[in-house]
């Protein structure tokens, strides 16, 4: 792997000076979880060790060496390390700053260097700052964006199934269930137990493979009738409520699905620009 970075690292290079840009700067590190969390149910997840995460950097620094790309590596950020965090399809191990205590004196000895984490999904505003404090200064987002977009689109279908009584009975969910068992391979190697456990981890897991869906062109047609069928009505806030607490503000007004969609998801992101210390700009 280190190898592999130094070629990528030269492509880089010589294509900054070739088109005239900016030096790039690099994050390295193998310490990579599975795409969208894992696959079972977990109890706990070991930090990367002190010895490991050291390895890794004088690996990287001497491969890069040997490649005459010393001025590269001065550009190194970051090193990908494993921090203790993780998600499956049904639970969340938490981050412990205790246990990535001894990892975190690696910055003492490497000052340019901050530590990027994986799969931090899920960890809420506290721990996501802990974590930043810690030293883990580039923290990836991903299931938890989409996982709140289904969340939302799931809580309109049934606002709209209680509030619209020629709408039908949550034809999104119906939609989704259809295109997912017509189309199996983005979910089926992934979800375990029986028939009703799959049903269930298909719309809900915390890994959402459903995220593959949503550009499907049938299921495009069902989120435009659910996002046509809300927009400009007037939402009792006892029935808001029901299904989505937290955004009484758009009750009994003309409602915009579209704000409620990018509003929920915004809230996430929001958690992490706020323990980055990351002012937002639009």
């Amino acid at each position: 792997m280190s190898a592999r970075a130094a070629r990528l690292a030269a492509v880089a290079e010589a294509t900054a000076r070739d088109t005239g840009g900016t030096p790039p700067v690099y994050v390295i590190g193998t310490e990579v979880p599975p795409p969208g969390g894992a696959d079972h149910t977990l109890t706990s997840i070991d930090p990367t060790s002190l010895e490991a995460a050291h390895r890794t950097i004088e690996v990287h620094r001497e491969i890069f060496h040997r490649a005459n790309l010393r001025d590269a590596f001065s550009r190194v950020i970051a090193v990908v390390v494993q921090p203790g965090v993780e998600f499956g399809n049904r639970n969340v191990v938490f981050y412990e700053r205790k246990k990535a205590k001894a990892l975190a004196r690696l910055l003492d000895d490497e000052p340019q260097l901050v530590f990027e984490a994986h799969s931090t999904d899920y960890q809420g505003q506290q721990l996501l700052s802990d974590l930043v404090e810690d030293g883990f200064g580039i923290l990836k987002v991903g299931s938890q964006l989409t996982f709140v977009l289904r969340e939302t689109l799931y809580a309109l279908d049934l606002i709209a199934t209680d509030l619209l009584p020629d709408y039908g009975h949550r034809p999104l969910f119906a939609a989704m269930e259809q295109l997912m068992l017509a189309h199996p391979q983005h979910w089926d190697r992934h979800y375990d137990g029986d028939a009703a456990e799959k049903r269930v981890l298909r719309h809900y897991s915390l890994s959402d493979r459903i995220r593959y869906y949503w550009a499907m062109p049938e299921a495009q047609v069902a989120v435009d009738r659910l996002i046509r069928a809300l927009s400009g009505g007037r939402v009792p806030m006892p029935l808001l409520c029901q299904h989505l607490p937290g955004v009484e503000r758009f009750a009994d007004t003309p409602l915009n699905p579209i704000e409620i969609l990018t509003g929920r998801v915004e809230q996430i992101l929001n958690q992490y620009h706020a323990a980055c210390h990351v002012r937002r700009t639009l």
